[in-house]
This record gives structure tokens, C-alpha cells and sequence, in this order.
């Protein structure tokens, strides 16, 4: 089970895109962390519904080094390159320095 429903989700990014509230505001209305609904925000802009909705997936060789290569190319962030791959941020607490664990699962061979 996820910690946060879909229809939360959605609620809290759209409140956000609605322009009125920041993500201070809208965070405290739904009662969520400002990470993960700057994270669901990035995810919607660049897949819709889709992005919000998580999947576990093991990533190909080549999937891995086109990410890897996009970051680099283009100089983005980790949240950057998740959100336009959509690859979940959700957190290990061991292992890796505490990695995100889709991050991990890219740069492991």
C-alpha cells in the first residue's frame, strides 16, 4: 500500500497548478511533506495521471546509461532526471547512503 492515495495526489498538484497557493500552503492543506509534492508536481507536468501512479521496475542496462548520460548532458538533478524518466524518489533507510532506491537500482550494474 502507498502512503499517499492517487486521489490525494491529484487533489494537492492540482490545488498547486491552480496558481493561488504556494507549495508551503498547499502541503499543509493535505497534510503532506513539501518534498514529495514538489516531486508529484514535476511528475504530473511531464507525465499527467500516469506520473503520479508508481511502479516497480528493474531497469535495463541501457535504460540506466540514458539516464545516466541524460544527467550528465544536460547538468540536471536527480528529482530533474526522475521526473523526466518517471522514476520514483522514495527512500531507502539502509544501504547506499540512503540513495533513492529507483537511483540505486540505475547506477548498480
Amino acid at each position: 500500500m502507498t502512503k499517499y492515495s492517487l486521489e490525494l495526489k491529484v487533489k494537492a498538484v492540482f490545488a498547486y497548478l491552480e496558481g493561488k497557493d504556494s507549495f508551503n500552503t498547499v502541503a499543509n492543506r493535505y497534510n503532506v511533506s513539501l518534498t514529495p509534492l514538489k516531486n508529484w508536481v514535476a511528475h504530473y507536468i511531464d507525465h499527467g495521471i500516469e506520473g503520479l501512479t508508481h511502479t516497480y521496475t528493474n531497469y535495463d542496462r541501457r535504460f540506466k546509461m540514458d539516464v545516466l548520460t541524460y544527467m550528465t548532458d544536460f547538468g540536471v538533478s536527480i528529482t530533474q532526471a526522475a521526473a523526466v524518466y518517471n522514476i520514483s524518489l522514495r527512500l531507502s533507510r539502509k544501504g547506499s547512503h540512503h540513495m533513492p532506491i529507483k537511483l540505486r537500482q540505475i547506477i548498480t550494474p
